[in-house]
């Protein structure tokens, strides 16, 4: 019988295939273990570039296979392959072998855009598709948010753009194709937070941790965030949250 060590070390994988992703940061990366993969889109690669490709990785050998024909976009330009605008600081999530990607901030050439679109990627058929609501209310564009999904429907929380910052859950149902706002609000407005969600009895949760914070006075410079030292989580049930082992002197 095979024994497993408690002990957890980081290795650097050699990686392989005629092709590699460009070095980036702010991208989206998600794992789907049924095939023991890992798919990543966007990202800047520099301040003035941001990417549009889409990557997949085969854990097993570590091999790098890029979808579709799309070439490495140095310009911001459209997809050959209709994936979403040129983009980072956006968030996505895995539901039915499916990735759900909403928001983020770029666009075509050098535009700074806040994006409040949905996409789907099939990861059958590698091909990505943009989701048009059923209704005319969408969610605020934004990015430095959470994505999860659960039971038919795609989730998102927190965030920011220019003129203001987020710390509602907004949902929107696959099945009717439509945005609804549950209006629960989460105390302190948040991006650029970390967040899992977690199976639980009897109902999932949405965990988060920390991101930034900050003062929006109208007519002022946005200024940067200031760190928040929260923890608290989701209960899709009760659609309530609940704020645990925090720091006191964030209330």
């Amino acid at each position: 019988m095979k024994s497993f060590s408690n002990e957890c070390v980081w290795e650097k994988q050699e990686q392989t295939g005629d092709e590699r992703p460009l070095a980036r940061a702010q991208h989206v990366a998600v794992s789907y273990p049924k095939n023991d993969k890992v798919f990543i889109f966007g990202g800047h690669n520099s301040p003035k570039t941001r990417l549009n490709d889409t990557w997949i990785l085969t854990v097993k050998d570590f091999e790098w296979a890029r979808v579709g024909g799309d070439k490495d976009n140095l310009n911001n330009q459209d997809s050959s392959i209709g994936a979403p605008a040129p983009r980072a600081n956006t968030s996505a999530t895995l539901y039915e072998n499916k990735i759900y990607l909403f928001g983020g901030h770029g666009g075509i050439n050098y535009a700074r855009t806040s994006f409040n679109d949905l996409y789907c990627f099939d990861l059958e058929t590698e091909t990505w598709e943009l989701i048009v609501p059923a209704s005319s209310h969408k969610p605020e564009p934004r990015g430095g948010h959470s994505v999860f999904a659960s039971d038919q429907k795609v989730y998102i929380y927190g965030g920011w753009n220019n003129e203001m910052q987020f710390n509602k859950v907004e949902v929107f149902d696959l099945e009717k194709k439509e945005w609804t706002d549950p209006d629960v609000d989460n105390g302190i407005h948040r991006w650029n937070h970390s967040s899992v969600l977690v199976e639980a009895i009897p109902t999932w949760k949405f965990f988060i941790f920390g991101g930034e914070c900050a003062e929006y006075n109208e007519g002022s410079a946005r200024s940067f965030g200031q760190n928040v030292n929260s923890s608290c989580f989701l209960d899709l049930g009760t659609i309530q949250w609940t704020t645990y082992a925090s720091d006191p002197s964030q209330f």
